[in-house]
């Protein structure tokens, strides 16, 4: 049994800096020594807000870390290994454990849609500590030389190119619309840029959340606090609506005004966590039924039977997916207690929010 340093929730908002137990890692299983994580912005609202399945838990399910113990020998992987630990954990056992979903992948081709499965940073420990169990099975391995601050974005990265992925399932296009820039927004305008998607639109209302997005090269910003939303639509798509749009802001407005700016036949894709009911004004529902729009949710990545993981991790690699000044602030897991708090009440201004021991 290890000792792990770790930051606990052990309650609806009740953060503190203590120990955890990990326990030894079995045949099928590994104990990973976390180097960083990522904060999501999901996170933030479960553990202020609607809360985790269970508690004491550890959060935390963008890791980055070294191998520190092996529970058997595997071929490729090795003590001392940098890896990503892919959080969602399958526990299919026949081929109808997803309901025969139809995936970009092919019919009960979607372990991310297993009906039975754990997940780290909500269900067990995460990443918000010292170490972490996970099994072998869901480690992927990072390129040599990959800079940390790069690699800690493969969870996020590869969320956004399953999103992408979805998009571009049944179509061709040109014209894409991501209603919230945060880091999820911004990944998916770097698939977008990497696919050489040559009119991206960018839509949020904090100021601070532009600069990114411009990094990227993209000039079409519209800021929903100041602008006319549907006549810059109009101006950006020379009136001819967007062909895909990306919701990553749960915004009950966006959500409709994104369906509304899209051309007949046209896809949104899902991509956010719903704080609170939305609801649909029938101008928007009879805009669904009238041009035929498809309404497409996107839920997490995989890395069976296409590994988005290691896609993503070549991308970055290579320098072909541009990943610019997203990490705002670096801080500790001891920090957790006041941070949580503050980013909640958003008390300062970030993007990206990594935490390390």
């Amino acid at each position: 049994m290890l000792k792990a340093k770790a930051a606990i929730l052990k309650n609806l908002g009740d953060w503190i800096y203590d120990e955890i137990e990990i326990p030894n890692p079995n045949k099928d299983q590994a104990v990973i020594k976390i180097l960083k994580s990522g904060i999501c912005s999901t996170d933030v609202v479960r553990s202020m807000l609607f809360g985790f399945y269970s508690y004491p838990i550890v959060p935390g399910h963008e890791m980055l870390g070294s191998i520190y113990k092996l529970g058997s020998k595997i071929d490729g992987l090795r003590e001392g290994d940098k890896v990503c630990v892919y959080p969602l954990i399958t526990k299919c056992t026949d081929d109808n454990c997803c309901g025969g979903a139809h995936s970009v992948y092919g019919i009960n081709k979607a372990p991310n849609l297993c009906s039975d499965y754990d997940f780290l940073g909500s269900r067990s420990h995460g990443g918000y500590a010292e170490y972490v169990l996970s099994p072998i099975k869901n480690l992927v391995k990072v390129p040599e030389n990959l800079d940390n601050n790069i690699a800690v974005f493969t969870e996020p990265a590869s969320v956004a190119l399953h999103g992408y992925n979805l998009a571009k399932q049944d179509r061709k296009f040109d014209t894409v619309i991501i209603l919230g820039l945060g880091p999820i927004g911004i990944l998916l305008a770097a698939w977008c840029k990497l696919n050489k998607i040559s009119n991206v639109i960018g839509i949020d209302r904090n100021e601070n959340r532009f600069k990114n997005f411009t990094d990227l090269g993209f000039e079409n910003t519209i800021d929903t606090s100041k602008s006319n939303f549907e006549e810059k639509i109009n101006i950006f798509t020379n009136k001819d609506l967007a062909e895909i749009a990306f919701e990553c802001s749960g915004s009950e407005e966006l959500l409709n005004r994104g369906i509304q700016s899209l051309k007949k036949g046209g896809k949104m894709i899902l991509l956010s966590n719903q704080i609170k009911n939305s609801t649909l004004s029938k101008e928007t529902l009879n805009k669904i039924i009238r041009h035929e729009i498809q309404i497409k949710g996107s839920w997490s990545s995989v890395i069976e039977p296409h590994n988005e993981w290691e896609e993503s991790l070549y991308m970055m690699k290579s320098k072909k997916l541009e990943i610019k000044n997203l990490i705002s602030h670096n801080f500790k897991f001891s920090d957790a207690p006041k941070l949580f708090k503050s980013m909640y009440n958003k008390e300062f201004k970030f993007s990206k929010v990594i935490l390390s021991l």
